[in-house]
This record gives C-alpha cells, sequence and structure tokens, in this order.
C-alpha cells in the first residue's frame, strides 16, 4: 500500500515537473517568436524610420497597401468604362454630423460646400493590383472601389481609394467629408435616371 501512494506520489511530481518544464519553454519559444517579428518589422522599414513598437503586422499592410494604391496609374479596358458610368458615395459633413447619398458620374465633380468639390476620378468594379497598374479583374462589382479627389479652392485637399466592401483599405481620409461606397452604378442605371 505505501508503494502505490509512493508510485503515486512520483508519477503525479513527475507530471507536475514534466508540465512546468514545457509552460517555462513554451514561454521562451513565444518571447523567441515575438522578438524575431519585431525585428522582421523592424528590418521592414526604412533606415531611420522610428520602431513599430506594438503596431500589428495587419495595420502595417493596411498602411502599406493605402500607399501602392495611390501611386500606381488607374488602367480599365473599354468594356470596363463602358459599363459603370456612376457610383453611389454616402458623405458625411462632420462640422454639421450630415450626411447625404449622392450619384456622381465617373470623370465629374459634386459641389458639397462653396469652394469645396469632390471628383470621382475613376471606378473599378473587381479592384486589383498587376505590375505598375491597377486594374479590374473583371466586369463584375466583385471588388469595387472609386478614387476620389477632394479640391479646395481648386486645390487637393484628399485623394485616395474607397473600398465598398472593405473600408480598413480606404486610402482617402478626410475627417471633414467621411464617405463610403455605397454602390456603383452601371450604364442602364445613368439612362433610367
Amino acid at each position: 500500500m505505501r508503494l502505490m501512494k509512493s508510485s503515486r506520489f512520483l508519477l503525479i511530481a513527475g507530471a507536475v515537473a514534466m508540465l512546468t518544464i514545457s509552460g517555462c519553454k513554451g514561454k521562451e519559444q513565444t518571447a523567441e517568436v515575438k522578438q524575431e517579428q519585431g525585428m522582421a518589422q523592424q528590418q521592414a522599414t526604412p533606415p531611420g524610420h522610428p520602431p513599430t513598437g506594438d503596431q500589428t503586422v495587419t495595420d502595417i499592410n493596411k498602411a502599406a497597401h493605402a500607399n501602392i494604391k495611390t501611386q500606381k496609374e488607374v488602367s480599365l479596358s473599354p468594356e470596363v468604362k463602358a459599363k459603370w458610368k456612376e457610383v453611389k458615395l454616402d458623405i458625411t459633413d462632420a462640422s454639421s454630423n450630415s450626411s447625404q447619398v449622392v450619384t456622381i458620374t465617373v470623370g465629374n465633380a459634386v459641389t458639397l460646400k462653396p469652394g469645396v468639390k469632390l471628383k470621382v476620378e475613376a471606378f473599378v468594379p473587381d479592384y486589383a493590383i498587376s505590375d505598375n497598374k491597377i486594374e479590374s479583374r473583371s466586369n463584375e462589382a466583385k471588388n469595387p472601389a472609386v478614387l476620389v479627389e477632394l479640391q479646395e479652392n481648386d486645390k487637393t485637399v484628399a485623394k485616395g481609394w474607397v473600398f465598398k466592401e472593405f473600408p480598413e483599405f480606404n486610402s482617402y481620409t478626410d475627417a471633414r467629408f467621411p464617405m463610403k461606397l455605397v454602390a456603383p452604378g452601371t450604364a442602364k442605371a445613368a439612362q433610367k435616371k
């Protein structure tokens, strides 16, 4: 009986020791992984750039994606341009905390306030980055995005992309006139109006 109790005690003590050792090893590995990730993030930043600290990889990817979108040429086929003629944007005026849904023809501008205009430069129904340009993978609204330019007294104050399905990737940021892409409009929809 005493031998059985001693054996159980040793078995339990051994199991606790194993769990403790493996738990410590797991913490060391987690710390090592975090350190490697931090080094990789720092290596990805340009020389002289301040450390990114606790910034997540997702945030870094979003920032990198936003930069790419504003620097690439938009190249759309004649079929895409012919089908997608207008967009509907939900535009908020932060000063009055009011919003309105506005339909804008691609290539045109709408006046938001005296001296302030919003121009729709391009609409891409299935946004994709290929080589050095932005294009549409298809002629269907699978990943719709609109390139907008906010002008004040004929000077550009904000320009960038607004995505319907993935607003976290928007490169257009203006606190005075935030907006959402509500829906694209086709040539048929434009003719009905």
